[in-house]
Parts: C-alpha cells; sequence; structure tokens
C-alpha cells in the first residue's frame, strides 16, 4: 500500500465518505486496468487479448494485460491511442450535445488523448485547434495528432490569453485543466510527491484564470466542457459552481448507466450534474468531468489579427510539387519558407488568425514537405495523413522486425525491384513513414525525436 498524504487522507475521506474512500483505498492493491482506443476500422495492439469494452466509449477496449505498446508498430501507424478508460468518457459528452459540424478547441491538450477522441467522435469536417501551452509537451502533442492521420487540426503552443487575444470563437471549448493529479495517484508515484494543500490552493485558482479566457473564446449557445484528474472539490464542484455563477452557463445532464458507479457531487448543498471517476468504484482512475451551456448573449466584438496566408506562400510564383497529385480537392497549399503545407479550405482563416496574433503554430492540417535544393522531401505528415491518395507514392509492406528497426530509424535495405525515390514504408498495409530507396540501400527518414529506443 502507497503512503498518502496525510492532508490528503484526512480531506478526502471527508469527501467521500468512508464507505467511498476505503473502496478507494482498497483500489492500490489492484493493477491499474489497461485501455486502449481503436481507430475505427483498424486493428487492435497485436498480441493482446480484448478484456471487454469501456461502456461510455465504443470505440474503447479493456486489455487484460499491459503489453509493451512502444515494440508495436500499430500504435505508431495511429491504429489505436492508448488511453485511460476514465477520461473517454468525453466520448460520451460529445456525442449527447454537440450536434453538425463544428469547431472545437482543447485549451490543455498534450498529449492528444482527448484531442484524437474528440476528431474520432465529432462529426467528420468539424474542424479542431489543439493548444499545449508548455513547448515540449505541444511537440509530443503535434506527433500524436500526426499519428492519428486527421488533417482537420491546427496544433498550436500558447498560453489560454494568447489565444483569446486571436478573436478566434469556437462551439466547443475543451478545459482539461492543470490540476493536483489525485485521480492518478494509484497509476504515478510522481502525483503523490507532488501534491500539498498550497498546491491545489494555487491550481484551483489557476483553473479559474483558464476558464475566464476559455469563455471568451466560446460561442454564444457553445459548450464548455471542465475536466480535472483530481478528487477535492476545490478543483472540481467549486470551480463549476463558481462558472455557473459567474457566467450565468447552465450544467447539463449526461446519460449515464448505474452499473458505471460514477459518483455524482459531493459538495454539500451543490446538486448540478458533475460525473466523478473514483478507481475502487468504476473502472479506471479518477476524473471529473462537467458539461456546460453558454447562453445566447451577443459576443462582443474584437479586432482580427490577420496575416493573410495566401495560397503559394509569401513570395513564391511557383509550389515545388502539385499537391493535387496526393490529396483531395479542398485542400489549399501554403508555402512558408521552404517548406510546404496543405490546409483543409475551412481551416485557412482559423490559421490567418492565429499566425496573425503571433501565435505559435507547430502543426496546421498536413505537413507535406520541405526544398532541399533540387530536391522535395516529403514529410511524414503526409505518409500518415488519412486523405494520402493510396497511388501517390509506391509503398512496401514490412514484417516486425524490419518495422522495428525503420522506428529506431535504422537503415534498412529494401528488396531488388522496389521503386527509386520516396517509398512508403507500411506493417500489415499500415503506413510508418518515408524512406528513399537509391537500390543498394533505403535512407530512412523517420523523424530523429520520434525513433524509439527499446530494443
Amino acid at each position: 500500500m502507497k503512503t498518502l498524504p496525510e492532508d490528503f487522507v484526512i480531506s478526502t475521506r471527508r469527501v467521500m465518505g468512508d464507505e467511498r474512500f476505503g473502496r478507494f483505498l482498497r483500489s492500490f492493491d489492484d493493477n491499474p486496468p489497461v485501455s486502449v482506443r481503436i481507430k475505427r476500422g483498424e486493428e487492435m495492439p497485436k498480441d493482446s487479448l480484448a478484456d471487454g469494452q469501456v461502456p461510455w466509449c465504443g470505440d474503447g477496449m479493456y486489455l487484460s494485460e499491459r503489453p509493451l505498446f512502444t515494440l508495436d508498430p500499430l500504435l505508431h501507424a495511429g491504429c489505436y491511442y492508448v488511453q485511460e478508460a476514465s477520461s473517454m468518457f468525453l466520448s460520451q459528452v460529445l456525442r449527447q450535445h454537440v450536434e453538425g459540424k463544428v469547431r472545437m478547441l482543447d485549451l490543455c491538450a498534450a498529449p492528444g488523448g482527448k484531442s484524437t477522441l474528440s476528431l474520432q467522435t465529432l462529426q467528420e469536417g468539424s474542424i479542431l485547434v489543439s493548444n499545449e501551452p508548455v513547448r515540449t509537451r505541444a511537440n509530443i502533442l503535434a506527433e500524436n495528432l500526426s499519428k492519428w492521420g486527421n488533417p482537420n487540426v491546427i496544433v498550436t503552443n500558447a498560453f489560454p490569453k494568447d489565444l483569446s487575444a486571436t478573436g478566434l470563437t469556437f462551439d466547443v471549448v475543451l478545459c482539461d485543466v492543470p490540476c493536483s493529479g489525485e485521480g492518478m495517484f494509484r497509476k504515478d508515484d510522481a502525483t503523490i510527491g507532488e501534491w500539498s494543500v498550497p498546491a491545489v490552493e494555487r491550481l484551483w485558482r489557476l483553473q479559474r484564470e483558464i476558464v475566464a479566457e476559455a469563455w471568451k473564446m466560446l460561442k454564444p449557445g457553445g459548450l464548455l466542457i471542465y475536466s480535472t484528474c483530481t478528487f477535492n472539490t476545490h478543483e472540481n464542484e467549486e470551480n463549476v459552481r463558481w462558472i455557473m455563477d459567474e457566467y450565468d452557463a447552465m450544467p447539463l445532464e449526461v446519460a449515464t448507466d448505474k452499473e458505471w458507479n460514477i459518483t455524482p457531487s459531493l459538495l454539500d448543498g451543490f446538486e448540478a450534474p458533475v460525473y466523478r471517476f473514483i478507481p475502487g468504484l468504476t473502472r479506471g482512475e479518477g476524473l471529473f468531468m462537467a458539461a456546460l451551456r453558454k447562453g445566447n448573449e451577443a459576443m462582443p466584438q474584437r479586432p482580427r489579427k490577420d496575416r493573410k496566408a495566401h495560397p503559394g506562400g509569401k513570395g513564391k510564383t511557383r509550389l515545388p510539387v502539385n499537391i493535387n497529385d496526393w490529396l483531395p480537392e479542398g485542400f489549399v497549399p501554403i508555402a512558408e519558407g521552404d517548406r510546404l503545407y496543405a490546409l483543409p479550405y475551412d481551416l485557412v482563416k482559423d490559421y490567418e488568425m492565429l499566425v496573425g496574433g503571433r501565435v505559435r503554430v507547430v502543426k496546421a492540417g498536413v505537413n507535406v514537405g520541405i526544398v532541399k535544393g533540387r530536391d522535395f522531401v516529403p514529410d511524414i505528415d503526409l505518409a500518415l495523413c488519412s486523405c494520402l491518395a493510396l497511388d501517390a507514392f509506391p509503398r512496401h509492406d514490412v514484417g516486425l522486425d524490419t518495422a522495428l528497426a525503420y522506428l529506431r530509424r535504422e537503415t534498412i535495405t529494401l528488396p531488388e525491384g522496389t521503386d527509386r525515390g520516396y517509398v512508403i514504408i507500411t506493417y500489415r498495409g499500415h503506413p510508418l513513414g518515408f524512406v528513399k530507396n537509391i537500390g543498394s540501400r533505403a535512407n530512412n527518414l523517420y523523424p530523429q525525436e520520434w525513433r524509439i529506443l527499446k530494443r
């Protein structure tokens, strides 16, 4: 049994009550459940055994044991995402309260579980801006969204106030805010050592600052989803009550099943619909979520900060390639220096406003590639894009050992007769990335920062 902070034990027992808290403590004797969310039509982790469906997410599956995910090429091909089961409850909220094509903002998105889930759940053609304030985490977020393959996304690296200053607005804003992490104690020892009463005090104040900026970006009638992975009422119910009082927000019911053992409000006198997952009661880690609707009041007009991103880019009269040879109609080519991007048409205005507002854009639409001298080198983002034409590049399917060598960024040799030039390496038919086949060997173009280190 792990040693938990005394202040946490006292306060959490008081919030949960003896019976719930006892079941929570006993959950530390069990291994945390392993769960993945499978991209529709794709494969499960290799050599894994399914152990039932996650009941609140049709694409979520429990596994009977934890495979070594890093050594599964299907993970790197974006066939599935390793995601904690409780956090998949977002799917239930989106399915019930979002209709049609929408623009959504995931404000604190790394490493990308809720962003990929949102892209999987929202109607096709919806747009997602996925933001992470921490630069290193934003790069990981972009990697995971590239592997997911949906081009209708912009990844940004900005503080909420900088995003709201651009004038962008959204139909849905997810605030999965930084929190004290009490719900991860069973799974992550580091969160136990970082917990303290002053940290909780600091965090609930930060969470309100984040929500205040999010509210500015939410359209009238829009949906705010507030989420933490902690238990205390300061960061959860009290913040939801503050949102309701401060902004006259309407809390929304989410249909659930009694067998899921989701816990309602634990704050005395506060009966609004909120959803708390407690290990030992629900099959997952700790999570708190609430959905709130913004009223239809008119929004104040804010000046737009546009910088035109003309097709073809700045100062270029000719593009190095024709993107319509590789991608379907509806993509706009944008050249930035020696890089070429392809943005779905509906993404262009959002991109312009972000760039005009000096927001760091990590990924937008599809990163097509880069000009190097007389050569144009395609980017892995293009290989992984779900919209890439099957005949755009030659493809070569490899076995497990070669796939892992490729993912380690080792040199691989392709069979005699394989097309020269840029070839997409696939595993069980799923793209992993590019090589440049020069005959005697194939230059491995897998990104250095993505390579796997395990043997």
